[in-house]
C-alpha cells in the first residue's frame, strides 16, 4: 500500500515543493508579461517608448491643437490673417433715431418760440424783428439741440427791428394788391389774380431765404440776408418755391384754426430751416 506523500502546498505538475502558479516556461509567477518577454509596463506606443500623452503625427509630446502650420494654437484667427475674430464684412452702424420724448420736446420748443414770436409780432411792425430773432431760435435748436440764451435774441431783435419796417409796409401793399384784384376792383380779372399770386408767393419763398440766412448768421445785415436769398432763389427757383408752398398751407391752416397761430409759426420756421439746408445749403 503505497504511503501518501505528506500535505503541504500545493505542487506543481513537475513534482515541486508548492509554489505559486508557474508559467509555462518553469519560472516563477509574475507580472503579465507582453510578447517581448519584458515585465509588463505602461501601454507603449508604437515607437516602443513608455507612454506619454497622445503624441501627434511627428513624434513629439502632445502640445495644444496646432494650426495647419505647425504653431502652437492661437485665438480663432481670421482667413485674412488679422486678429480680432472671423473675417466677417463690416456692417454700417444702425442710426440713432430720436425717440418719442426728443420728438415731444422738440414740439414742445417750436411751440415755445412760436408763442414768443407771435407775442413779439403784436405790433405789426416788430413782425420782421420777431421772425428773425425767432429764426435764430429754432436754428440753435434744430443743431444744439436746446433753447438759445435770450439775450443774444434780443439783441438780434433791437438790431433789426427798424430795418424790417420797410419790409413790413411792402407785404402790406401786395397783400391790398391779392385783396384789390380777388374782388374786382381793379382790372384784370382771373389771369392778373394769378400772375400776381404767384409771384407773391415767388417773393415769399424769397423772405423766407432771407430769415434762414439771418438764422445761419445772426451777425449778418438785412442787406446781406436778402442779397443770398435772391441769388438762391434765381440760381435755385425750387429753393424758393418749397419753402413759399410750405408757407401757403401753414397760412391757410392758420386761418382755419387762429388757435393754432403760434404753432403754425414755430413750425414753420423749422420746416424752412430744413428745406433750406437741402435746396439751399449754406456756401
Amino acid at each position: 500500500m503505497t504511503t501518501p506523500a505528506a500535505t503541504g502546498p500545493l505542487a506543481s505538475p513537475a513534482g515541486g515543493p508548492g509554489a505559486p502558479l508557474p508559467t509555462t516556461t518553469g519560472e516563477p509567477s509574475a507580472p503579465l508579461p507582453t510578447t517581448t518577454g519584458e515585465p509588463s509596463a505602461p501601454l507603449p506606443t508604437t515607437t516602443g517608448e513608455p507612454s506619454a500623452p497622445l503624441p501627434t503625427t511627428t513624434g513629439e509630446p502632445s502640445a495644444p491643437l496646432p494650426t495647419t502650420t505647425g504653431e502652437p494654437s492661437a485665438p480663432l484667427a481670421m482667413t485674412a490673417g488679422g486678429p480680432g475674430g472671423p473675417n466677417w464684412p463690416q456692417e454700417d452702424e444702425p442710426e440713432i433715431r430720436p425717440d418719442w420724448r426728443e420728438r415731444f420736446a422738440l414740439g414742445a420748443d417750436l411751440a415755445l418760440i412760436g408763442i414768443g414770436v407771435t407775442v413779439a409780432a403784436l405790433p405789426v411792425l416788430t413782425l420782421p424783428a420777431a421772425l428773425a430773432a425767432g429764426s435764430t431760435a429754432v436754428r440753435h435748436r434744430y443743431h444744439a439741440g436746446s433753447l438759445p440764451a435770450f439775450r443774444p435774441l434780443l439783441r438780434q431783435f433791437r438790431r433789426t427791428l427798424l430795418p424790417g419796417v420797410p419790409v413790413v409796409l411792402v407785404a402790406a401793399l401786395l397783400l391790398v394788391d391779392l385783396v384789390a384784384l380777388s374782388r374786382g376792383w381793379v382790372p384784370g380779372g382771373t389771369p392778373m389774380l394769378v400772375i400776381t399770386a404767384a409771384v407773391v408767393s415767388w417773393l415769399a419763398g424769397v423772405a423766407t431765404l432771407t430769415l434762414v440766412a439771418g438764422g445761419r448768421d445772426p451777425s449778418q445785415s438785412w442787406k446781406a440776408a436778402i442779397g443770398w436769398a435772391w441769388g438762391q432763389a434765381v440760381s435755385r427757383p425750387w429753393s424758393a418755391l418749397a419753402p413759399a408752398l410750405a408757407g401757403v398751407l401753414a397760412f391757410f391752416l392758420a386761418l382755419s384754426v387762429p388757435a393754432t397761430i403760434p404753432l403754425v409759426v414755430g413750425f414753420h420756421l423749422f420746416a424752412a430751416h430744413v428745406l433750406s439746408d437741402r435746396l439751399a445749403p449754406a456756401e
